[in-house]
């Protein structure tokens, strides 16, 4: 392999070539440490100590070291019903009582809607029992809805 022609300095425009290596140091000085400035002198009653105080004085010996432990911690579970609507038909809801997901059981007992729709028919007329027809009608009644393992009340629908 032919070795390319050495490179002639002089003929290129632009930086000097550099310095030798042995003149680059030479130039540079031996490392002498500084010199500390003398400490301020200290106004006891005015100024600041220059440093923030150590966490533990060497006088006194650190606390001693407690032992780490962890907080109990109890979960307990919640259940959360989003738009549960108790109308006149069952639903599945869980029962906090007994912790289950049941469907209810209905029980129907007479409300203002019915007290209201007698009391209407004995005015129009309606006094010889007619007017006890809507303590009959399980659609004028109100709802109460009730778990079927432990019979706890879950929710109650009212007509008014």
């Amino acid at each position: 392999m032919a070795s390319a022609p050495p490179l002639d300095t002089s003929t290129l425009v632009g930086h000097p070539p550099p310095p030798p290596y042995e003149e680059v140091l030479g130039s540079i000085p031996q490392y002498q440490p500084m010199p500390y400035a003398p400490a301020p002198a200290l106004d006891m009653k005015t100024s600041v100590p220059p440093y923030p105080a150590q966490a533990y004085s060497p006088m006194y010996p650190p606390p001693p070291a407690q032992p780490v432990t962890s907080p109990v911690v109890s979960v307990q579970t919640v259940y959360v019903q989003p738009g549960l609507i108790f109308g006149s038909v069952p639903v599945q809801a869980h029962c906090p009582v007994c912790s289950q997901n049941v469907i209810t059981r209905l029980e129907h007992t007479p409300g203002a809607l019915a007290w209201l729709s007698c009391a209407g028919l004995a005015i129009f007329g309606c006094i010889y029992g007619c007017c006890l027809i809507p303590f009959c009608v399980d659609s004028l009644k109100d709802v109460i809805h009730h778990c079927p393992n432990c019979s706890s009340v879950l929710g109650v629908h009212k007509r008014i």
